[in-house]
Parts: C-alpha cells; sequence; structure tokens
C-alpha cells in the first residue's frame, strides 16, 4: 500500500477549481500526456477522501465500455474503508496511484461537468455537523463501500443512481455539508429499492421461464 500525502491545495481553490486545473496540459507533454490517480489525489490533499469519490463518482457517471463502471467502484470502495477505519491520510495500492487516463478525455468528461458542478457547490456549505463528524464518517464509510459495489453490477440504470449517490456524498464530505449527507442517505434508499424491484423482476422471469421450460417436458 502507498500512502498519498502532499501538502494541501490552497484553500481559496473549490473542487470544481482544482477539476479545471488538472486538465490542463503539462508544458511539453501536449496532448499525450497521461493523468494519473496519484496526480488527483495529492491535488486535493486534506480533501482527499470526498475529493476522489466525489470524482471518480462523476467520471463513472460517463459512458465507458464494459466492466468500465468496476474500475472506478475498486478505488471508491478501498477510500470508504479507509473513511470507516478513521484513517487520516489516503492509502492505495501502487498499481491503482498508477492508473490514468489521457488528459485530453478527461478534461473533454470534466468540461461537460463543471457549469452544473459549480451551481451545485454554491448551494454547499458546512452545516449539521452530527451528519459530518468521526461517527457519521464510519457510516458514511460502509455506505459507499455498498454503492459502490452496486455501481459495478450489470444492472440496467444501476450505475447511474448509486453513481450521482456517491457525488452527493463526497461533495458533502469535503463542504462537512450535512444537507448533502441526508440527500445521499435518500439517495442511498432509493436504490436499495430500485435493486430490489430488479432483484425481483429478474427472479420472476427466470422462475417464469423455467416453469415455461418444465411444461415443454
Amino acid at each position: 500500500m502507498t500512502l498519498v500525502s502532499a501538502p494541501p491545495p490552497d484553500e481559496g481553490r473549490t473542487f470544481s477549481d482544482v477539476l479545471e486545473l488538472l486538465g490542463r496540459d503539462r508544458p511539453g507533454q501536449g496532448e499525450s500526456d497521461k493523468l494519473s490517480l496519484r496526480e488527483m489525489v495529492e491535488a486535493f490533499g486534506e480533501r482527499g477522501f470526498g475529493a476522489v469519490i466525489l470524482m471518480l463518482a462523476l467520471m463513472a457517471l460517463f459512458p465507458w465500455p464494459p466492466g468500465g463502471k468496476a474500475v472506478f467502484s475498486v478505488p471508491i470502495i478501498l477510500i470508504a474503508a479507509e473513511m470507516a477505519l478513521q484513517s487520516d491520510k489516503v492509502w492505495l495500492p501502487r498499481w491503482l496511484l498508477n492508473l490514468s487516463v489521457s488528459r485530453k478525455s478527461y478534461r473533454a468528461a470534466v468540461e461537460k461537468t463543471l457549469p452544473r458542478l459549480r451551481r451545485i457547490e454554491r448551494l454547499t456549505r458546512p452545516r449539521w455537523p452530527g451528519l459530518t463528524g468521526e461517527a457519521a464518517d464510519v457510516v458514511i464509510g460502509l455506505i459507499c463501500i455498498l454503492l459502490a459495489l452496486m455501481m459495478a453490477l450489470p444492472v440496467p440504470f444501476g450505475d447511474a443512481l448509486p453513481g450521482l449517490t456517491l457525488a452527493l456524498f463526497g461533495l458533502g464530505i469535503i463542504q462537512r455539508d450535512g444537507a448533502f449527507i441526508l440527500a445521499g442517505l435518500a439517495g442511498t434508499a432509493v436504490c436499495g429499492v430500485y435493486l430490489t424491484l430488479v432483484w425481483t423482476t429478474v427472479v420472476a422471469v427466470v422462475s417464469g421461464i423455467g416453469s415455461w421450460a418444465a411444461g415443454l417436458f
């Protein structure tokens, strides 16, 4: 495991500001420059837990090849587990930190997200500390693990709901905003109901096909 620590970023920068800065090309690298998960984590400093959960959740909402969602789920699960265990810093395996995407692709995805994200950021502020304290972090971490697992399942629209809910939790963690944590809890309930309905439907369809096939013989 590798400890990621870096000087905290300029506190005047919002989450969306850091996202935008990460998309800029490095001098001499051009469009082929890669953006690694290590660089993303280091860019957020002390805000790493919520920031990386939010960033990965937002990126997972875009179309990806089959199995692509699981790539985002793995680091979210590890980071959420560290939150639940009250870790002070983000720890990730070296191979995960070395995962990268082209800065051009990252920038294209972020540019679609930034306008809405900035509007939402203006609504956030520290409030309802009972939902953002250390005890709450344990519960939120466990819930985020379940949501990340759900996001990786091959369920129709099953990735969008947990992805959006993870984004709410991530923003709530960064801003210490209990209102967004509460919204995340409501989103978790919706995800649970949806997954239950999908599972019930799949079981009913499989059972019906089984009964039909048995009737043929």
